[in-house]
């Protein structure tokens, strides 16, 4: 198979092709892994804050209240509560739906299994191990999905293509020699045979054999047989 590795065409055999995908989906794996983990990162620390606000509610409203900008809310629930900008942010725009006891388990729930989150995929980036499983469960489900039985069948259809079809339509030059040697040859090649040739005595014939019948025809064309049954032979098998 002729492929592209690392932007230069080489030949590759199956094996050489299975090893490039398996390290193609290794990388795969592993920046999606990385995408997932920032992510992942990114809402735990928000959520962080907010669990930190709804922990200590009523100084959090005392703050907002009494701050005379959102700036300066945002400034002073970061001194007080040593939050970062997003998390001070977060806080702002909390809806107040969220001060819920029911929400507040959510927050907690949501913050508790994204710690989970991070915690394996971390340990996926650790170790290669895992990242392989992850190819190998991947390939699975690949096969449960579309690994059905071949749904059409490659064959020749008799009915509609004869063996004929496949043979280019061009004019050929037959000889036949005396002692039934028969050879054909393209009207082009003949023809091209310039001052000095040997044209038909160019065939390679035994000793005291020579040609006695030369004709031209096409390699669609059909022979009848003079006696016996009459089976047509087409010149394209010479």
């Amino acid at each position: 198979m002729l492929a592209l590795v690392d932007g230069v065409p080489r030949t590759l055999s199956l094996p050489q092709v299975i090893g490039h995908y398996v390290n193609f989906q290794f990388e795969v794996v592993v920046r999606r892994t990385k995408f997932e983990l920032a992510r992942a990162e990114k809402r735990a620390h928000i959520l962080a804050g907010l669990l930190i606000a709804l922990a200590n509610l009523d100084e959090v409203i005392r703050l907002i209240k009494t701050s005379k900008t959102v700036l300066q809310a945002k400034e002073r629930l970061m001194k007080k509560f040593k939050l970062s900008e997003e998390q001070a942010q977060a806080i702002l725009d909390m809806r107040l739906q969220r001060l819920t006891g029911l929400e507040r388990e959510k927050i907690a729930q949501e913050h508790k299994e994204l710690l989970n989150t991070i915690a394996y995929l971390k340990g996926v980036l650790a170790d290669d191990r895992l990242v392989y499983e992850i190819i190998k469960k991947e390939l699975r489900d690949l096969k449960k999905q579309f690994g059905d039985e071949r749904k059409t069948e490659i064959a020749p259809d008799s009915s509609d293509l004869e063996i004929e079809d496949l043979i280019a339509d061009e004019d050929v030059v037959i000889s036949i020699t005396h002692s039934g040697y028969i050879k054909r040859l393209p009207v082009d090649t003949y023809r091209r045979q310039k001052r000095g040739g040997r044209g038909v005595l160019g065939m390679d014939l035994k000793k005291d054999d020579f040609v006695e019948h030369l004709f031209i025809c096409s390699t669609h064309h059909f022979f009848p047989k003079n006696h016996g049954p009459q089976l047509s032979l087409s010149n394209f098998g010479y």
